[in-house]
């Protein structure tokens, strides 16, 4: 019987603390194109720059520059045509509360070769994905956006810019 009532207090405190994390897709397609166009190292670069394509990115892909926003396959198809490894930008956010949310950037490389080999059945497409790591210096957001009084989302935090300074002040 304690047993009980100790999991039915946890559930529900677990209940009664969670947060609302709904955030409007309005709100997170701005967040996430002031994020992509944030990134000052993705201008300087030359030749194509692919993202990996999540529900968001799909929806905003016609709002961003010149960037290609590529699903899985299509990223297979790439790597295939390319012979070589192709590096996409995985976006992906995180709700802190319902005033803080931060927009984070990874890299993934994917390499695929036709071969015959055996999953599930005959396949002749093999395909790897190897994420990069976020390093181990503790969460470090890359972009974070805190709602002001105004009721407008600012940027607190551009990880990428903050770079670009240091070094710009090393020299």
């Amino acid at each position: 019987m304690k047993k009980v009532i100790l999991i039915s207090l946890v559930f529900a405190s677990t209940y009664l603390n969670g947060q609302d994390s709904d955030i409007a897709t309005e709100v997170l397609d701005s967040l996430y194109s002031r994020a992509i166009d944030g990134r000052i190292d993705l201008m300087l670069q030359g030749g194509p720059i692919f993202f990996e394509q999540n529900e968001v990115t799909a929806r905003i892909e016609n709002n961003v520059g010149h960037f290609k926003f590529l699903n899985d396959s299509e990223l297979i198809q790439e790597s295939l045509d390319r012979k070589r490894t192709v590096n996409a930008i995985r976006t992906v956010h995180k709700v802190i509360s319902q005033d803080t949310i931060d927009v984070n950037f990874g890299t993934v490389g994917v390499t695929a070769k036709r071969q015959i080999h055996f999953y599930k059945g005959l396949r002749f497409k093999k395909a790897n994905f190897a994420v990069s790591c976020g390093g181990t210096n503790g969460y470090q957001p890359d972009f974070r956006f805190v709602l002001n009084s105004n009721g407008t989302w600012e940027l607190l935090t551009n990880r990428f810019l903050d770079e670009m300074n240091k070094a710009d002040n090393s020299r």
